[in-house]
C-alpha cells in the first residue's frame, strides 16, 4: 500500500465505531491440515499492490501526484496483472476477479488500466467501501494470487514496508508482510494464497510460512530506492508460468490456507517515540516498552482493524510533528503556525464569523463506486 492514502486524517472515534461493527463478525476456524479443494472451474481473486511491479525501480512511478511517471507505472502494473490472468486461464481457472490494494491516491479510478486489462478477468467494483486485505475477501473465492507485492518493513526490499512505511507488524511473534495479512484474512474462509510476484527479498521472506507457494521473482532489490529489472518480457513470462503452475497445483489439492491458532497477539513497533505515542492513543492497545504497542484478540479481523487504527494514529502524529517542525524553521512558517493557533480559538468563540478557509466547506457528494484501497 502506498503511503499517500495513509496520510489522511484518521479520527479515532470513527475507527472505534467501525471496530464495534467488525467485531460482530464470526471468525471461522480452519483446519490447516486439510488442503483446499474446489470444483473444476474455481474462482480466483487477484489482489495487486504496486511496489512489486516488475519494471518499477523508482517510487515516483507508483505515486499519483507524479503524473508522468505514474502513468508509466500503471502500464507496467497492467502488464504484470495481464500476465497473471493469462497464466490462470491456461491453468484452468474459472472466474477471475481483480482488486486494487495499492492506494496511490487516485480517487477516480483503479491503478490498473481497465481498458487494457485482459477481458477474461473482471474488476471488482462495489457499492460499499471495502478493504482488499480483510472485508474484500469472502467465501465465494476459491484461491488468491497477489501481484506486485513488496517485502516487509525494516528489510532491504525495494520500497519495503508493512501497511505503511516503517511499522514492524507481528502476529503471534511472526513478522508479517502484507501477503501474510491477506493470507491469514483469507484463512477465515479456508482460502489459500497460491502465487505471489515481487522482488527477491519478499520471495525469501515468504518461504518459511508458505512452502507450497509459487513465487515469481520479477526484479532484484538494490535497497529501498532502487532495483535491477529483468530483460524485457522475462518478468511477464515468469508471472504467467507461476500463475499457470499454481492453478494446476491448486486443482490437485496442493495448497493449504495459512493458519495461526487464536488468540491473536498483535505487536506493532515504531521507529521513534512520536509514532509510538500516536499509536498508544488507541484505547484498545497497551504500551509494550518504549517503541511498541500490543493487544490480543480472538478474532484476527478485529485485531487487524485495531492495528489499522493505531497505525493511522501513529502516522497522523508523525506527519503533524514533521509539519510543525518544518513551518517552525522560518518566520513565514512561524507566522502561519501562530495564525492556526489563533484560529482554533476564534472558531471556538465565534464559529459563524470565522473565515471560510477555517471551515471544511460543503460535504462532498457520497461516493457511489468503490474499488479497494483508493
Amino acid at each position: 500500500m502506498n503511503n499517500s492514502m495513509r496520510l489522511k486524517n484518521f479520527f479515532a472515534a470513527a475507527a472505534l465505531a467501525l471496530l464495534l461493527s467488525v467485531s460482530s463478525l464470526a471468525q471461522t476456524a480452519t483446519d490447516s491440515s486439510l488442503p483446499r479443494t474446489s470444483g473444476p472451474h474455481p474462482k480466483i481473486l487477484i489482489i495487486y499492490d504496486m511496489e512489486g511491479v516488475s519494471m518499477l525501480t523508482n517510487v515516483d512511478y507508483l505515486r499519483f501526484d507524479r503524473t508522468a511517471t505514474y502513468a508509466q507505472g500503471r502500464k507496467w502494473l497492467t502488464s504484470d496483472v495481464n500476465a497473471a490472468i493469462r497464466g490462470l486461464a491456461k491453468g484452468g481457472a474459472g472466474p477471475i476477479w481483480v482488486q486494487d490494494a495499492h492506494g496511490s491516491g487516485n480517487s477516480k479510478e483503479p491503478d490498473v488500466l481497465l481498458n487494457e486489462m485482459d477481458p477474461r478477468a473482471t474488476f471488482d467494483f462495489r457499492s460499499n467501501d471495502f478493504d482488499p486485505y480483510s472485508t474484500g475477501i469472502d467465501g465465494s473465492v476459491d484461491a488468491i494470487i497477489c501481484i506486485a507485492m513488496h517485502a516487509r518493513a525494516n528489510s532491504p526490499g525495494f520500497a519495503a514496508h508493512t501497511y505503511t512505511i516503517d511499522v514492524d507488524f507481528r502476529v503471534n511473534e511472526v513478522e508479517f508482510t502484507e501477503t501474510h495479512i491477506i493470507a491469514l484474512s483469507a484463512a477465515r474462509w479456508g482460502i489459500p494464497v497460491i502465487m505471489v510476484s515481487g522482488d527477491n527479498i519478499l520471495g525469501e521472506q515468504l518461504k518459511p510460512d508458505f512452502p507450497e507457494l509459487e513465487y515469481a521473482t520479477v526484479k532484484t532489490a538494490k535497497g529501498h530506492a532502487d532495483a535491477q529489472t529483468l530483460a524485457p518480457g522475462e518478468a511477464e513470462k515468469r508471472i504467467e508460468a507461476s500463475a499457470k503452475l499454481a492453478m494446476e497445483k491448486f486443482l490437485t489439492g496442493k495448497f493449504r490456507p495459512y493458519y495461526l491458532r487464536p488468540p491473536y497477539d498483535f505487536r506493532l513497533s515504531f521507529p521513534d517515540y512520536e509514532e509510538t505515542n500516536g499509536a498508544a492513543m488507541n484505547p484498545l492497545v497497551e504500551r509494550d516498552g518504549d517503541l511498541a504497542v500490543r493487544f490480543r484478540r480472538q478474532s484476527y479481523i478485529e485485531g487487524y482493524e485495531i492495528a489499522k487504527t493505531s497505525i493511522h494514529l501513529a502516522v497522523q502524529e508523525s506527519v503533524m510533528g514533521m509539519l510543525t517542525r518544518l513551518l517552525s524553521k522560518d518566520p513565514a512558517g512561524q507566522k502561519s503556525l501562530q495564525q492556526l493557533e489563533d484560529m482554533v480559538f476564534e472558531r471556538w468563540l465565534d464559529r459563524e464569523h470565522a473565515p471560510d478557509w477555517s471551515k471544511p466547506g460543503p460535504k462532498p457528494a457520497p461516493k457511489e463506486r468503490f474499488y479497494g484501497d483508493n
